[in-house]
């Protein structure tokens, strides 16, 4: 194994190919909820088996309202939902043993289960397999001995910022027991041709060069890179392996300038990928939403962090800040997008930033309660805070849907399941108002795609590519441009966000989009260090 590090110039910058990406694999079949803490995983996995036990009574429940046979409001269906769940949990002893449900001699229902805010269903890893996008090839990888989090900081190493040298001696730092591991690592992706070395590392110049103090890149979905100076702060990174889910090179962890911080806002997939977060620097800060906002459950951040290799994690409460020269990062109350009224600790961001303000208000949204960051005061106390928004990025999604499908539904009480519940449902007449109490100059509608490299299987993924599939989602809302409308009596503008849009301030405190042409484009990154791909090579 020794000489896999003569294989290159050990002065040489030697990263993974961005059509490659690694998964960490779990040593044991995961819960239904993998990093839910709060509740015990074995109530979990009881609570989540009642609910799929019900589910086809459910779903015929359902086509009866769709074929004419029962009425859309059944006033006795919810009370026919709950007895039929209590006779399903009182037939199995396994979960009547954590669930306690019944009918009450005074006609009321009861449902519970018991809350344990030490424990979590957290994950064991005892693998990753590495996939080759191009070659269409995977290959396992076991390391039962090497934690997780050990494999997962030398993934972060492999960004192209490091020399050989310096990876074989990290790989030696980890010591003996851990060593031979990350070799043979290195080796088993050098055999899949994931690896690529060069003899300069120029993406952060390039990036540096390409844009301005206090810009911000939008990177799709609703990942925001910002400009602090000369360094970047990262929004809720999900990114795309190049040929992995479209046919068209995707931005991918190895083509980011190396951040400052992440943050990360809520514990939906799209704003958590564990996929992106393991190919980050893993010394960097990891800023998260506190537990100290909890009401019964939360998303168990530092578990899955620490797995994944990184050592600094930081819970932001409301109203806590992140400091920076020349001001912080601010935690805001995040509301809704929340179907089963589970209310976990969640953030959106304002960056506070020598006296001009950007606010990622993300999918927050008023509740099923109609509680949002309008009503409760949030966004009239930033500004009294911090001052006017200049740039708003908020979700235009308008989602709804039964409680029973939403994901989290077991953890809620049986007899709401078929009721509707939001699912980030922010209505034009919100938006602007909340646009309005924040004073912004600019409204940016962002995180329903915003790049065509995003897989168009996902349904909150609005893509240019398939006009025909987004009518069929959008169907039944609000056009979005009809917003626009809405914010000009109040001077803020629109602007629908297309991948590697900049959004830069102007002299009198507003906000200008600029194209950033093929600057910053995945392929003309690849090519700063590398040339062209050898896919894309002439034989």
């Amino acid at each position: 194994m020794a000489n896999l590090w003569n294989a290159w110039n050990r002065e040489h910058y030697l990263g993974l190919v961005p059509w490659c990406w690694i998964e960490l694999e779990s040593a044991e079949p995961p819960g239904p909820f993998p990093f839910i803490g709060g509740v015990d995983p074995e109530v979990t996995a009881g609570l989540h088996e009642a609910h799929s036990l019900m589910q086809s009574a459910i779903d015929t429940a359902i086509s009866d309202v769709f074929a004419h046979r029962g009425p859309l409001d059944d006033p006795a269906r919810r009370a026919r939902l709950e007895d039929a769940y209590a006779e399903v949990v009182r037939s199995r002893p396994h979960l009547s043993a954590h669930i306690r449900c019944g009918r009450k001699s005074d006609g009321t229902f009861q449902w519970d289960y018991p809350l344990d805010p030490n424990k979590s269903a957290t994950m064991q890893y005892g693998g990753l397999r590495a996939f080759n996008a191009v070659a269409r090839q995977a290959m396992p990888f076991g390391f039962d001995r090497t934690p997780s989090s050990a494999v997962g900081k030398f993934i972060g190493l492999l960004d192209g910022t490091h020399t050989a040298g310096e990876l074989r001696a990290a790989a030696e730092a980890s010591g003996s027991a851990h060593a031979g591991t990350l070799t043979k690592f290195l080796e088993m992706l050098n055999g899949l041709q994931c690896l690529v070395a060069s003899p300069r590392a120029s993406l952060q110049a390039h990036w540096l060069a390409a844009t301005q103090d206090r810009d911000v890149i939008f990177l799709g979905h609703a990942a925001l890179l910002y400009r602090q100076k000369d360094q970047f702060f990262l929004f809720d990174p999900w990114l795309m392996p190049w040929l992995a889910e479209s046919p068209i090179p995707s931005l991918w962890g190895g083509l980011l300038p190396r951040p400052a911080a992440i943050f990360l806002t809520h514990d939906h997939d799209d704003h958590v990928d564990p996929r992106t977060l393991l190919t980050m620097p893993k010394d960097i800060p990891v800023i998260v939403p506190s537990r100290k906002n909890r009401k019964a459950l939360y998303y168990d951040y530092p578990s899955l962090l620490r797995d994944l290799g990184f050592t600094r994690v930081i819970e932001l409460a409301h109203g806590e800040t992140f400091p920076f020269e020349g001001g912080c990062v601010a935690s805001v109350p995040f509301y809704g997008e929340d179907p089963c009224d589970i209310e976990m600790p969640r953030n959106c961001y304002l960056v506070s930033d020598r006296g001009r303000n950007v606010l990622a208000h993300v999918d927050s949204g008023p509740t099923n309660a109609g509680r949002s960051a309008l009503s409760e005061g949030v966004i009239e106390k930033l500004v009294k805070d911090y001052g006017p928004v200049a740039t708003l990025f908020a979700s235009q999604q308008q989602l709804k849907e039964l409680r029973t499908f939403a994901a989290h539904a077991c953890l809620s009480p049986p007899g709401t399941w078929l009721d509707a519940g939001e699912n980030g449902y922010l209505t034009n007449s919100y938006l602007a108002e909340l646009a309005t109490a924040a004073k912004a100059r600019l409204f940016v509608s962002y995180a329903t795609g915003g790049a065509d490299w995003y897989p168009d299987h996902l349904s909150f993924t609005f893509s240019r590519r398939n006009p025909a599939r987004t009518a069929l989602l959008t169907a039944h809302c609000e056009p979005p441009d009809a917003l626009k409308d809405l914010l000009a009596p109040v001077g803020c503008g629109y602007h629908y966000a297309h991948a590697l849009d900049i959004f830069r301030p102007t002299p009198d405190g507003g906000t200008t989009v600029v194209s950033t042409g093929e600057t910053l484009f995945p392929l003309t990154l690849y090519r700063l260090d590398h040339g062209d791909p050898p896919f894309m090579k002439k034989r």
